[in-house]
């Protein structure tokens, strides 16, 4: 019934995904990615699209049994450690888990399987260099637990000389397994932003998120896929009123007219998302043209539309329309964050509007 709503282009999304077949010449396999609701997409209620695929990732227990329940079929990775109570309730399903602290967790007769995280400079989960001696003595003690595959995560691509440092130490990880005559079905290191600058270093598999919501993680792609950016948001007008020279708009009066000027009221406010628009002058489109942002408080936005011709209650207002205005534009403006960061900070109260 909200008249704020993120609409969701399914058939874009598709595109997407042959746009990266093609680029990738199914050369290795591609597990999307589809945690914090499918980058905040919807993506994981559609199984007649994810089911194409044998794996998909998420980053927590809860969204992989979601997925499984919107009627996914296929291999779960769960790409972030589980706690004790966490693992018990994963027994229940066939889930593949982070092997990092698997042998915290199995100590009983429970088939698991696994991807071991090796850590190699993200500092943030995976088994360190100096414990793999251990991890592998442990793991081919421990029939129950079936590691499935290995993979690591780039801190960085623009810093090739530390993301190579990276590599050569996953590499040596490999070689460790290999030596004990462990070699894992699925090996992944890049993620959408890193497919371009280590190519020679896909493996057999590759976690991709950003790229098929259509949205490019960097400049080394642009020219290689021809993406369709799968999501608008808009709103309308709720509310206009003309106020005078002198007169305050928003909190700590954010805005003081030096004019007599038209205000219109938006539904969309800081609970729904955008939590900081403070660099730059942010505006919205509405009729294609530019409308300030003038005033921001939980639940509403106020916009300066005296320039704006035939305005009117009801009137559709895009935050952004990936034509006028952009995802990346909008993130300059909220302390310059990135495009999957606006995506994901849509707050659930937002309707998803999956177009197809």
């Amino acid at each position: 019934m909200r008249s704020t709503q993120l609409i969701v282009d399914i058939n874009n999304i598709k595109h997407n995904i042959n746009e990266l077949k093609r680029y990738l010449n199914n050369e290795v396999k591609i597990m999307p990615i589809v945690k914090a609701e499918g980058y905040g997409s919807h993506l994981n209620y559609c199984p007649d699209i994810l089911n194409d695929f044998d794996y998909v990732g998420v980053a927590l227990l809860d969204e992989a049994i979601k997925l499984r329940n919107n009627g996914y079929k296929n291999n779960i990775l769960i790409l972030y450690p589980l706690s004790n109570n966490e693992y018990e309730e994963s027994k229940k399903y066939d889930f593949i888990l982070n092997g990092s602290n698997i042998f915290d967790l199995n100590n009983d007769d429970h088939e698991v399987r696994i991807h071991t995280e090796i850590e190699t400079g993200m500092g943030r989960t995976g088994i360190q260099v100096k414990h793999i001696d251990e991890y592998i003595s442990r793991l081919k003690e421990n029939k129950n637990i079936k590691m499935d595959g290995l993979f690591t995560h780039l801190s960085t691509n623009s810093d090739k000389e530390f993301s190579m440092k990276q590599i050569n130490i996953f590499e040596n990880a490999i070689k460790k397994f290999n030596e004990e005559g462990i070699y894992p079905n699925n090996i992944h290191v890049c993620s959408s932003g890193g497919l371009k600058y280590y190519h020679d270093y896909l493996y057999n598999m590759v976690r991709v998120g950003i790229l098929i919501y259509g949205y490019y993680p960097n400049d080394s792609l642009r020219d290689e896929m021809d993406l369709k950016p799968s999501m608008v948001l808009k709103t309308n007008i709720s509310f206009l009123k003309t106020i005078e020279a002198g007169e305050t708009v928003g909190y700590n009066k954010n805005f003081i007219a030096n004019k007599k000027t038209l205000v219109a009221t938006i539904p969309f406010g800081f609970a729904d998302g955008l939590l900081t628009l403070e660099t730059g002058e942010p505006y919205v489109i509405i009729n294609n043209k530019k409308a300030k942002i003038i005033g921001i408080c939980m639940d509403n936005m106020m916009i300066d539309v005296t320039n704006i011709k035939d305005v009117y209650v009801g009137q559709e207002v895009f935050i952004w329309d990936n034509n006028n205005l952009t995802i990346d534009e909008v993130g300059i403006w909220c302390n310059g964050i990135c495009n999957y960061e606006v995506m994901s900070s849509i707050s659930q109260r937002v309707p998803r509007i999956l177009k197809r």
